[in-house]
Order: structure tokens, then sequence, then C-alpha cells
């Protein structure tokens, strides 16, 4: 499965279109503060995520380094209105960092998050396997940055989850607020971590061989 997360709104509003085959959302994150609710809807399902913070301890600088992990970045989601899971950004080492999410139904992600030239990855595993990877450009224009996420057919059923978690880094990692840029930038950036092996350059193309980032999605 490929899904487009197109930001379609920056500056006061955070603002993004979400589609793939026979799947449609639109999404929304704060205004004024990432740590703001982020939420996907569409006419029959709305996932809202809400900022729940951390115990003061996972504030303390370098508590990593004597094998406590800090669990900051937390988000509690809602599946209409349910108990559905949460995400949290888990720093655990020196330059060892990951986003974990956590469904209610026992599954557990680490997102591991890389970045390589103009381009920005975050490989999803289920244990030890690669199921999905999220890419984002990172050449842009009027700060509205575009992501695609491709999961494996087996792991569709994930598609919600994972494409709220893509709003969710977006907003945390590129959104600008109340910024007056116009313009289009080009950057580039590398990363330096510990799991910089858990980036596959040569995923995508083996289990999407005829996508890449600039190819149209099918939704038909």
């Amino acid at each position: 499965m490929i899904i487009k997360i197109l930001q379609t709104a920056s500056n006061v509003r955070q603002s993004y279109d979400i589609a793939g085959k026979n799947f449609n959302y639109q999404g929304k994150a704060g205004s004024f503060s990432r740590l703001q609710n982020v939420v996907l809807a569409n006419s029959h399902t709305t996932i809202r995520g809400v900022y729940c913070p951390s115990q003061w301890v996972n504030y303390i600088p370098f508590r990593y380094l004597f094998g406590k992990e800090n669990l900051t970045r937390r988000f509690r989601l809602y599946r209409n209105e349910s108990s559905y899971g949460s995400i949290a950004f888990s720093r655990h080492g020196w330059m060892k960092s990951f986003y974990v999410i956590s469904l209610n139904s026992g599954e557990t992600f680490h997102c591991y998050c890389c970045a390589k030239g103009t381009f920005r990855y975050v490989s999803i595993y289920q244990e030890e396997k690669q199921i999905a990877v999220l890419e984002t450009y990172l050449c842009v224009s009027d700060d509205k940055y575009t992501h695609k996420l491709y999961i494996l057919d087996e792991y569709d059923q994930y598609a919600e989850a994972l494409s709220f978690f893509a709003v969710y880094y977006a907003s945390l990692t590129f959104s600008k607020r109340f910024h007056m840029s116009r313009g289009s930038v080009s950057q580039r950036a590398w990363s330096l971590s510990r799991y910089n092996d858990k980036y596959d350059p040569t995923w995508r193309e083996k289990n999407f061989p005829d996508e890449d980032f600039f190819g149209k999605i099918n939704l038909f």
C-alpha cells in the first residue's frame, strides 16, 4: 500500500491531505504548538492524538547514560473516542533513539529516523522485520512538505496508525508556525545515529519495484 501525505497549509494552520487506494483522510496538527492535538478524520473514522506529559525524570539530561530510558513527546491515541494506543519518543543510549507506536491490540512498532541528502526516511519495524518506510522530500515550497508512506500489503490493516504517525512526526519535525516565508527551498541533511543501519536503501525498490517518490499513486 502506498499513501501520500501532502501538506496543504502551513503557518497558522497545519493541514494535510492523506490519500491511497481506497484510503482517504484529512489531517490536522496544532496551529500554535506541536503539543496540541493531532487529528486524522474522514466521514467514518476519527483518530485523535492527545499530548500526555511524561514524568519529570524523563527530562533529566543524559539519564540514558545510566541505562535509563527517556520517554517524551507522548501522545495518547483515540479512535472514534475509544482508546487506541500511544506514540512516544524513546532515547535510551548515546545516539540511540526511535519512536515507539504501541497499539491496544498488542502490536508495537519501532520507527528509526535517518537523513540522507534531500530526503529524510523513517524505517518502521515490527520486531526485526521492516514493514514500512516513510519518505519526506526536503525541497519544499512555502514550507509545505510532501511525505510518502510505503506499507507491505500484509500490514495494510495498520495504515491508519502509520498514517497518523506520519502527521505526528511531520508536526514535530517539519511544521513551521507563524512564519512569513514564501518560495521554494532546497535542503540537504545527514544524520548521526547508531541505528543508521536500520535504513535499507534498497527496501522500497525491492518491495515496490514500479514506484518511486515522484510517481503518481493509482487511487482506483
